[in-house]
């Protein structure tokens, strides 16, 4: 019986290893690639943030912005809300997606410096909105959203 229990136990000691392996192999080269900010385009960096307000994601939301970001806007009610960058992350860190139609609808680059516009329509049929006006610059080889002014507007 000493040989099978030997047995058991090599399986169980090599099973531990191989599950520390692959779950340093995780955190070590997953897990950072996954909120590596590396935009080479403008849109990508649009796509980051588009990702963080329709899934609820305030890390998208931070990989997307500059650190010193402003994001100002008016509601449906018009009433003015103003956000730092992390008070914007955290504000949409929900874990909810939202169900909304987005679109870039336009993207202007001047070699380092960008300016788009990001549409945003939800309701039942399709009576709310928002329309994004996004800044963004390359620096460092990464382009990011330096700031963000948006309206509300009724689709009806």
């Amino acid at each position: 019986m000493e040989p099978y229990y030997s047995t058991i136990y090599l399986l169980k000691k090599s099973m531990i290893k191989n599950r520390l392996i692959l779950v340093l192999f995780t955190f070590l080269f997953c897990i950072p690639s996954a909120f590596a900010k590396d935009f080479k385009e403008p849109q990508q960096a649009i796509d980051a943030y588009i990702a963080g307000v329709s899934t609820g994601s305030g890390k998208h939301i931070e990989m997307a912005y500059t650190k010193d970001a402003t994001i100002k806007f008016y509601d449906r009610d018009q009433r003015f809300w103003e956000y730092t960058r992390e008070s914007f992350a955290e504000a949409v860190n929900t874990g909810q997606s939202w169900d909304a139609e987005i679109e870039t609808t336009a993207l202007l680059i001047s070699g380092n410096a960008a300016s788009a516009t990001v549409e945003f329509t939800w309701g039942e049929n399709q009576e709310h909105g928002y329309v994004d006006y996004l800044n963004l610059i390359k620096s460092n080889g990464s382009w990011s959203i330096t700031g963000k002014v948006a309206q509300y507007v009724s689709r009806k």
